[in-house]
């Protein structure tokens, strides 16, 4: 499995940056996964999707006061996962692939700073994995710091909404 994600990705990272194909060729060792998603600027992550046909995720700044407790068995999710990527295009901008029930997939661009005020300098730290909460609401991704605070902010993270009105 691991050795077909990375092949995957080398793949893709030569489609994508025909530029980068000297780095993919040289005689050192190969890249490494985590070094091509760095490159790339690409998060990746592993996550439980609604259980109810009418619920998807929705990806959503959240200030810090309106996260949710964490549980280890969040209820209304899929036992299985599926994958999430969010790709940086620019300063704050993500293009995403976000999961849905039975194997589907939404796509669109989330931008950070029209969620949040992101004037001076700001940071985004990714989680090693995704934090759900108890209710299976919400789901933890990155915590937003403006550099000139002590602790972060704010989150990003996946919201458990509605998908009919």
């Amino acid at each position: 499995m691991i050795n077909f994600q990375r092949n995957f990705v080398l793949a893709f990272a030569a489609l994508l940056v025909p530029w980068a194909q000297p780095l993919l060729s040289q005689h050192g060792s190969p890249p490494t996964t985590a070094e091509l998603l760095r490159f790339l600027r690409m998060t990746t992550y592993r996550v439980r999707v609604p259980n109810d046909a009418d619920h998807v995720w929705d990806i959503q700044v959240l200030k810090r006061e309106d996260v949710k407790r964490l549980g280890a068995k969040p209820k209304g999710l899929t036992v299985s996962t599926a994958l999430l990527s969010m790709q940086e295009t620019r300063s704050g901008v993500y293009q995403f692939n976000l999961p849905e029930r039975r194997g589907a997939y939404s796509q669109g661009e989330f931008e950070l700073c029209k969620e949040i005020p992101c004037e001076g300098q700001w940071s985004i730290k990714w989680l090693e994995r995704p934090s759900y909460s108890a209710d299976g609401s919400q789901c933890v991704l990155a915590e937003f710091t403006n550099l000139s605070d002590e602790k972060p902010s704010a989150v990003i993270a996946l919201v458990n909404v509605r998908n009919k009105p």
